[in-house]
């Protein structure tokens, strides 16, 4: 894949998902992987100030032959879909955060790769959802 002229982000370069392989616990065995990913904000810090923040994921099939030829780097991938993602968001009322990094995950065993990214409403857009913290999140 070429890379696209034009506006970009830098995909974050730390965090995602790391297949580990498969690990036997109690008898039986497991796909293992490591997901990591970094945060300033500790979960019971989140108060809920500021404007609300959506993460949206997009998945998108590989093509092996591509791949194989062009050996794309993970920047290569957001760059390739960077303008589908935004029209996307337009449809949807919201418009990309460029402050949060985006993150990609690839899974060669189900053939697909992931591209995770934080939007904001748009100007005169109202989320038809209420807007949770981090600790609501996790905890439910």
């Amino acid at each position: 894949m070429k890379p696209k002229k034009g506006k970009s982000l830098d995909v974050q370069k730390f965090g995602g998902v790391d297949n580990l392989g498969k690990v036997e616990l109690h008898g039986h065995e497991h796909e293992a992987a490591s997901i990591e990913t970094q945060s300033k904000t500790k979960l019971e810090d989140d108060q809920g100030f500021g404007d609300a923040a959506i993460v949206r994921c997009f998945t998108f099939g590989i093509n092996l032959k591509a791949f194989q030829d062009a050996n794309p780097t993970k920047q290569d991938l957001f760059n390739h879909h960077i303008r589908g993602i935004e029209v996307m968001l337009w449809r949807d009322g919201m418009r990309l955060m460029t402050d949060v990094a985006p993150q990609i995950t690839l899974d060669m065993k189900a053939m697909q790769y992931r591209i995770f990214v934080g939007a904001r409403p748009a100007k005169g857009y109202i989320l038809k959802e209420i807007p949770q913290t981090l600790s609501q999140i996790v905890h439910g």
